[in-house]
């Protein structure tokens, strides 16, 4: 256990340290991500993440309007809403992003350190997928294929009902399966026929590697006017999703007949790129609109000032607590006080690994933790006194002290993670994010009272000069 609790401390000195020692060498600045930042554990990188309150940013509130689509509940549209949001903001690099519901119609979006106009013109772009074949044009030059456009063809994203992504048959390579309305089947059936039966004589005179019209093309937003400028901007639209190109997937026909239900594969597509797919799909899938209700700046300036009072009133607390240990308890005070310190070690470096995002209301939480933490010792140096008065020997008497007050710190604290839990799975923002941090707070208050203080005390205790009344802070009775 002693071996465990030395782990945990270097760990925590390292993670807490170690990346600061390398910014200031480096004059990076002490907060946010930085390129190339050691340690980076598994892609990780350990710094504390400000929330929307402490880093200034943007807040934003979705109503979404229109019917619901035909079959589908307004909360799975609502989710499905959220998981397009999450994708869309994800490319703006924002630390954190949150993205959830109110109630079963409205969205709230929280971005840190991106001004509310850009939030919008990301968030409230419509992400449509657009179905085009092939056909020759001589007068192109430019582009993918030259001597070939695409052309826009009558099935639209309204008849994608569902995209999901999944393992192909083999497990060896990821899909995204495809369902389409029966109007969007009748229109794909008819494409596939022409497309396969171009392949198949492309096939036949040995030219299929380069046959754009037996393929059957989806993109993303494309327009009548990116046609119209094909010449100038094909090569560029051309590109994989996410790369400045609107491509979606470009495939050479298989079968004559595709039918209602298919799916998209090949040796590009992994699994973030099949989900990505068919969140892509999905998006085109969704007539509801988004229409903005609230729109809000929130000023760094005031996230930062609030940290310093938060961070110097935390520290001021931290002090006045270990002085009132000291003077109180003497040496096992002054062992707490050094467990204290551990403790708030440790969850600094949770806060880092996991990663928390906080908020003023999550530093609110960990300041709430330490209290608690220095009530368990209190109550472990309560049992120790009455023990010791009892005639026990030191030895003995931290080892009852502990087992006394076990079930009593046990029940509290329980009862407290108990009451977050409600918070964390009933709650939303900072709520949940001060119930995220005094259940951290907690469940290492309870290592920081029961192990580590219970080491110290056997191990500091087992020197003889260190059992004086006095230094234990034991009257006589």
């Amino acid at each position: 256990m002693r071996l465990i609790v030395i782990g945990l401390l270097l760990f925590s000195v390292f993670v807490d340290g170690a990346g600061y020692w390398y910014r200031i060498a480096n004059h990076y600045p002490l907060s946010g991500p930085v390129a190339g930042l050691p340690p980076n554990f598994s892609g990780w990188q350990l710094y504390i993440h400000k929330g929307l309150d402490l880093s200034g940013g943007s807040l934003l509130i979705y109503k979404m309007t229109g019917p619901t689509p035909q079959g589908q509940s307004e909360s799975n549209v609502q989710q499905r809403e959220i998981a397009i949001i999450t994708k869309r903001v994800d490319a703006l690099g924002v630390s954190e992003p949150q993205v959830q519901g109110q109630g079963s119609d409205r969205i709230e979006v929280q971005l840190a350190g991106v001004s509310a106009a850009q939030a919008q013109s990301v968030i409230g772009r419509t992400a449509k997928l657009v179905t085009t074949v092939w056909v020759p044009d001589s007068s192109i030059t430019g582009g993918p294929f030259p001597g070939y456009e695409p052309k826009l063809t009558a099935l639209t994203s309204e008849m994608f009902t569902d995209a999901n992504a999944s393992l192909g048959q083999s497990g060896s390579g990821w899909q995204v399966n495809v369902t389409l309305s029966s109007q969007g089947a009748n229109i794909m059936n008819k494409l596939s026929a022409t497309a396969y039966s171009a392949a198949q004589s492309c096939t036949t005179s040995g030219s299929a590697s380069g046959c754009p019209q037996g393929r059957i093309t989806e993109w993303l937003d494309l327009t009548q006017s990116d046609i119209n400028n094909w010449n100038t901007v094909g090569s560029q639209l051309y590109q994989e999703t996410g790369k400045g190109g609107k491509l979606v997937t470009d495939p050479s026909v298989s079968s004559s007949s595709l039918g209602s239900s298919f799916y998209i594969s090949g040796t590009g597509i992994n699994e973030s790129t099949a989900k990505n797919l068919a969140i892509d799909i999905n998006s085109g899938s969704l007539p509801m609109n988004l229409k903005l209700l609230e729109s809000t700046d929130v000023d760094a300036s005031l996230g930062a000032s609030s940290v310093r009072a938060s961070l110097l009133a935390g520290l001021l607390g931290l002090v006045v607590v270990i002085i009132f240990m000291i003077s109180l308890y003497r040496l096992p005070g002054l062992l707490a006080s050094a467990a204290l310190i551990f403790y708030s070690g440790v969850v600094l470096m949770i806060f880092k690994v996991y990663p928390v995002t906080l908020s003023l209301a999550g530093l609110a939480g960990f300041v709430l933790s330490v209290g608690m933490a220095v009530d368990a010792n209190v109550l472990i140096f309560e049992r120790f006194k009455e023990e010791v008065r009892a005639g026990r020997t030191v030895g003995a008497a931290v080892e009852a002290a502990v087992r006394r007050a076990w079930p009593a710190i046990r029940d509290s604290n329980t009862a407290t993670i108990i009451t977050s839990m409600v918070l964390y799975f009933v709650s939303s923002g900072e709520v949940k994010g001060f119930a995220t941090t005094l259940i951290i707070g907690v469940l290492c208050s309870l290592v920081s009272s029961i192990i580590v203080t219970h080491n110290l005390l056997n191990i500091v205790l087992g020197f003889g000069r260190f059992r004086s009344r006095w230094l234990l802070g034991v009257e006589r009775g």
